[in-house]
């Protein structure tokens, strides 16, 4: 699928009524899906919506959550309009046990048959899940069908995961509409570390305490932000490289109080 501009990929979406938001980055898919199922419900101003709650800690539960899909997808709105169903949290698309299963794999492919043919006047669909196996015909179903969406998790093996969390943090900025120092957004990067969620909780924590300044320092952020794991160890390393006893000692309180608080 070609890239989109971000105003024509929501438009794209609020056009789609299938839509698939995947990936093994939990958090980012949460938020995605959310936004999307708010969009179309403000879109098509209905009442009649349905959320179904996909996470199965068996077959036996992952093939009920199928048969609930079916079921709304064949109940028309009580209100006239469109539905809006959203298989939320779905974690049997990949190649897991429960994916595997003979009932769930039967189920999936009953589900795909039913989107192939499905009149889709009235109703749209979105389904959120953790990482999809592209392999399979559900996925394939979905993708040719619809939209699909993939949200991959940052991770300090991937050597342009700086770069990923840059572009985070300044599209969270640039949503709060308050402006970061080059050398500040590079700080919160590195001392963050490579996790979404956190990332943007500094950000927002950074957004009050700069407050009407509308403008975050470097010294902003080393007062404020809290140091990920893999980042107090660097400056650990440094500080003992660098032969720096203040910084040292600093930094050995900082990681017995961060040992204490994981403990607790």
């Amino acid at each position: 699928m070609p890239a989109k501009s971000p105003k024509n990929k929501a438009a794209a979406i609020l056009e789609q009524p299938l839509v698939l938001i995947h990936g093994d980055d939990d958090f980012a898919v949460s938020q995605r899906a959310r936004q999307v199922c708010q969009d179309w419900c403000e879109e098509v101003d209905g009442m009649d919506h349905e959320v179904i709650v996909a996470t199965a800690a068996n077959a036996g539960e992952a093939t009920k959550a199928l048969g609930c899909v079916h079921e709304a997808l064949q109940t028309l709105p009580l209100f006239g309009g469109t539905k809006v169903i959203w298989f939320r949290d779905c974690n049997f698309l990949g190649d897991d046990r429960t994916a595997r299963a003979a009932d769930v794999s039967s189920g999936l492919a009953d589900l795909a048959a039913e989107l192939k043919s499905f009149e889709w006047q009235n109703v749209k669909l979105l389904v959120s899940a953790g990482k999809a196996d592209k392999r399979k015909g559900f996925y394939k179903t979905l993708a040719k069908l619809g939209y699909v969406e993939s949200f991959e998790a940052l991770s300090i093996n991937d050597r342009e995961w700086a770069g990923k969390a840059e572009q985070i943090v300044t599209a969270k900025f640039r949503a709060m509409k308050v402006k970061v120092e080059y050398d500040a957004l590079s700080e919160i990067v590195q001392s963050v570390g490579p996790d979404r969620r956190a990332l943007i909780s500094e950000c927002e924590k950074l957004s009050v305490y700069v407050g009407d300044r509308g403008v975050a320092t470097v010294i902003d952020v080393d007062s404020i932000v809290t140091r990920g794991k893999h980042a107090r160890a660097f400056a650990l390393g440094d500080a003992l490289g660098d032969r720096n006893l203040p910084a040292l000692l600093r930094r050995l309180d900082e990681e017995l109080w961060a040992t204490r608080g994981d403990k607790n």
